[in-house]
């Protein structure tokens, strides 16, 4: 009989949708979840907004340090192809700052720092980059494929190498800055407004699972043909005697 009285309720309970406790408990879980990504939404268009603000005139400019760039050897500049290779610079030219004038950097050798000067080259695009640069028939003729070292890669990647460096030369100039970032009273206030109010709450924790808790680490896979035999050529009697030596 109170079997039947508990099926009962049961029935009635879910024809006619009253929550139980358990599902009040998950629904408000729910909805709290929602909040703090309407919250993380919210600070995210802050900040592209921030991000895209515009430029003002500085007055008077300012000068910070200098910046080194490629430009037209002499020779090539007098000849007949300098527009097209003023053109082509335009794509593959390279800018560097800093605050000596020599551009020279500490490095470390034998123990010790040197002054030695910093090397810049000009772009060596890869392949998707290549093509987003929409390079003539006669422009694309002036690259080459090589497999070069970039920064700590262990391994070479392909990168379209301009075939003829030498008509560029690099020149210094000082950098004169004469412009800067637009200042928004309401935009800035707005931020510190919300960044306060997930601080105080303690809310990055649960945003951060939300969000990026699963997808959070950048992975850098290295797409090579997996080894099948580590020891080719070798017997299994062989690998366990080198093991047993090694381990006494």
């Amino acid at each position: 009989m109170d079997n039947q009285i508990h099926t009962d309720i049961d029935e009635y309970i879910a024809s006619s949708r009253i929550r139980t406790a358990r599902r009040r408990l998950r629904d408000a879980k729910t909805q709290y979840d929602k909040t703090l990504l309407s919250l993380n939404r919210q600070e995210f268009e802050l900040r592209r907004a921030w991000n895209q603000r515009g430029y003002v005139p500085l007055e008077p400019p300012v000068t910070k340090g200098y910046k080194r760039f490629f430009v037209l050897r002499d020779d090539v500049e007098r000849s007949r192809m300098a527009d097209f290779y003023r053109q082509l610079l335009q794509k593959i030219n390279t800018f560097e700052y800093s605050h000596r004038r020599d551009f020279k950097v500490k490095k470390r050798s034998h123990g010790r720092k040197k002054l030695v000067e910093k090397p810049q080259a000009l772009l060596h695009p890869d392949a998707a980059h290549f093509k987003r640069l929409q390079f003539s028939d006669k422009e694309a003729a002036c690259f080459e494929e090589r497999f070069i070292f970039i920064g700590r890669c262990k391994e070479p990647v392909k990168r379209y190498v301009f075939k003829e460096p030498w008509r560029f030369v690099l020149r210094v100039r000082p950098n004169m800055i004469t412009q800067t970032r637009m200042i928004i009273p309401e935009l800035l206030s707005q931020m510190d407004q919300l960044d306060n109010y997930i601080k105080r709450r303690q809310l990055q924790h649960r945003i951060f699972k939300l969000t990026r808790s699963k997808s959070s680490g950048k992975r850098h896979w290295i797409f090579t043909d997996k080894k099948k035999y580590k020891h080719p050529h070798r017997t299994l009697q062989q690998i366990l005697q080198d093991e047993w030596f090694d381990k006494n």
